[in-house]
């Protein structure tokens, strides 16, 4: 008997932990054992590659939780280009990661299995979004050495402003989703890019779309939430 209602109180406090830890932000799936997947495209709607994450663990201190996710990245031909795994927060409401983790793989490819060393500011979305208000930069920068060959990369994102609250069709399901623009640099020696991005999250799922565009405004390519399991 006493078997049966741990088990029971063992299994609703997990529940509560998912629930709770979603209260927390609604901007990333804080729940263990949640698998996601993005497919990126060019403008002309062609597959160039995909990235799977899974949520490991997640913890809890007092308000604050942290979760441990694992990613890969997929080229065109759905070939395994690299593993990885990182930190996600959400401390007081405010959600936080590692912008490096969330770069199209198209371009970080170059670095190819090499050990990447990453710093900068995390990039920050707070846990309620109002349409109107700015949000605060972000930027990275990642290095790699491998024998002679050497490789760095800078991205700065900037001017982050909620514009509106749409409806947004993805593969997984149609969201109402906030919209949110940014400007984009990134800097690498074989790469630069200068641009705007769309960014778009629905509360729940977090990211369900990005639109990627050139300094003409043209869209240069996107990408869509293509698989959700929690």
């Amino acid at each position: 008997m006493w078997i049966k209602v741990f088990i029971i109180l063992l299994i609703s406090g997990s529940d509560l932990m998912m629930v709770y830890a979603q209260d927390c932000t609604p901007w990333f799936p804080f729940s263990e054992g949640t698998k996601f997947e993005y497919s990126f495209y060019n403008n002309k709607d062609k597959f160039t590659g995909r990235i799977e994450y899974e949520v490991k663990s997640v913890t809890q201190s007092g308000n604050n939780y942290e979760g441990n996710v694992s990613g890969i990245f997929y080229d065109k031909k759905d070939k395994e280009i690299n593993s990885f795994e990182f930190e996600v927060s959400c401390k007081d409401g405010v959600y936080s990661a590692d912008l490096s983790n969330f770069i199209n793989p198209s371009v970080t490819e170059a670095f190819g299995t090499m050990e990447v060393s990453v710093s900068g500011d995390e990039l920050i979305i707070p846990r309620q979004l109002k349409v109107g208000e700015s949000l605060p930069d972000a930027n990275t920068h990642m290095e790699a050495e491998m024998g002679i060959i050497s490789m760095k990369m800078d991205m700065e994102i900037t001017n982050r402003k909620v514009l509106e609250k749409v409806s947004v069709t993805t593969p997984v399901k149609t969201f109402e989703a906030f919209k949110i623009s940014a400007d984009e640099y990134i800097k690498m020696p074989i790469l630069s890019r200068t641009g705007e991005s769309m960014y778009y999250y629905a509360e729940g799922y977090g990211q369900v779309k990005v639109e990627n565009f050139d300094k003409k405004g043209k869209l240069d390519s996107y990408m869509l939430l293509t698989k959700f399991e929690q």
